[in-house]
This record gives structure tokens, C-alpha cells and sequence, in this order.
């Protein structure tokens, strides 16, 4: 099993690549939201001009690693294979690791890019258990990647990459702008036009259904809300 002793340790890395800022704090952190936050995957669509306002910076982005008992060495090592490993996809992530049987090395599972933090914890542990052998250690949460100064109940539910596309497509696409995103893969759709709506909907569920996943987008941005 993975050791027992209580000490969490906080490694907070941004996505300008400013140097690592390492913290010891008394007592595990929680970074996930509420539970009642967390019973909320799916948003009310919004506006573009509400999204932008709500929406996190796509370059901003905090590596947390939390545990309990590894080294500081260890937690700066694992940060810094996590910040190679996440290259330009950041928020939202959740990491997992599990100890196999006779060995001294974690097995990490990372599932990074997704559209909120309860679908990248939820991902993220699948996989784990997914591989875990019956007599391994439990899989126990490594890290989370959430957005700069991150609020859940203010803060728009979108992975990075598709922060990024819709800051340039309100800049470059003629409104109403949609954008459809699923629950618990990394897809996407962008989308303007009058007629554009299902559109987004359905070329965001084919590129799930592509993958092997079951088709599960829904609209974040819908710049026709306020007329129906």
C-alpha cells in the first residue's frame, strides 16, 4: 500500500512556465469542487458574450500534487514528468497512481484536456482501476490540473484547448456562436450561424462516437438561449 503518513505536499506550476514553488502544508488538501458542484457535469448553454467573461485563462493553469508520504524530491520529479507529459493540453486533469504488487514504483495514469474536474477525476480513476491488479495498493489521486484562480461556481466548465478555440472564434467567426462539449471525453465543436445549433451538437457526438465512447455533448455556448 502506498505509505500511510499523513503529510500533503503542494507543487502549484502555471502554464508560463515560471519555476517550480514547492509548499508543505499539515493536512490533505482537497482540490476537487463540492459534491453538490460535482452532481452538476452538464452547464446551462450561455451566451458568447457571458462565455468570455466566464472564461478561464487557457494559458493559466495549476499542477497540483497531492499525497501522502512521498518525498519532496519524489513530488518534484512526478511534477515535472507531468508538466512534460501535458505539453499545451493543461485543465482540466486528474492524476492516479497505484503501487503493484512487490514493486516500489507507482504506476500513473493521467487523463488531462477534459471539460470540468469531475470528468477528468472520474477518467482518470477508470483508467487506473481499469489496470489495477486485485493485489496492487488502491488507486489513489496524484494530482489534479485545474485553470489559474479557478472558481466552480463561476468559472465556465471548458477544457484549454477548447477555451483557446473559442476565444479566436469570437474574434474571427460572425455570430450566434455555439460550441457543444462532451461530458467525459476531450472533444469539442465550434460552430456560428443561424442554422449551425444541431450542427455543433452532432459533429461534437460523431467525434465521441469516433473514439469508441458513447455520444454525450451538450451545448456550453448557445448564442440563441436568450431568443427561445
Amino acid at each position: 500500500m502506498l505509505p500511510s503518513i499523513v503529510r500533503s505536499v503542494t507543487t502549484i506550476i502555471d502554464g508560463r512556465r515560471r519555476a517550480l514553488a514547492l509548499g508543505l502544508v499539515t493536512a490533505t488538501a482537497s482540490f476537487l469542487a463540492s459534491d453538490a458542484t460535482a452532481q452538476q457535469d452538464a452547464s446551462r448553454a450561455i451566451t458568447s458574450d457571458a462565455a468570455l467573461e466566464a472564461m478561464p485563462d487557457p494559458q493559466g493553469y495549476a499542477l497540483m500534487v497531492v499525497n501522502d508520504g512521498l518525498q519532496p524530491d519524489a513530488v518534484q520529479a512526478i511534477a515535472r514528468m507531468l508538466q512534460d507529459a501535458m505539453g499545451e493540453r493543461h485543465f482540466f486533469g486528474a492524476v492516479y497512481a497505484y503501487l503493484p504488487e512487490g514493486s516500489t514504483q507507482l504506476a500513473i495514469r493521467v487523463r488531462n484536456g477534459l471539460h470540468s474536474p469531475e470528468a477528468a477525476d472520474r477518467m482518470a480513476l477508470q483508467d487506473c482501476e481499469a489496470e489495477r491488479g486485485d493485489k496492487d495498493s488502491p488507486c489513489r489521486l496524484l494530482a489534479t490540473v485545474m485553470p489559474e484562480d479557478w472558481d466552480a461556481a463561476t468559472g465556465l466548465p471548458l477544457s484549454s484547448d477548447a477555451a483557446h478555440a473559442v476565444t479566436q472564434a469570437a474574434d474571427q467567426m460572425v455570430r450566434p456562436l455555439f460550441l457543444a462539449r462532451s461530458r467525459d471525453t476531450t472533444r469539442f465543436s465550434v460552430w456560428s450561424g443561424e442554422t449551425a445549433r444541431q450542427t455543433a451538437l452532432d459533429e461534437c457526438d460523431a467525434a465521441v462516437e469516433a473514439d469508441g465512447a458513447m455520444p454525450d455533448c451538450d451545448l456550453v455556448i448557445d448564442d440563441l438561449a436568450a431568443r427561445d
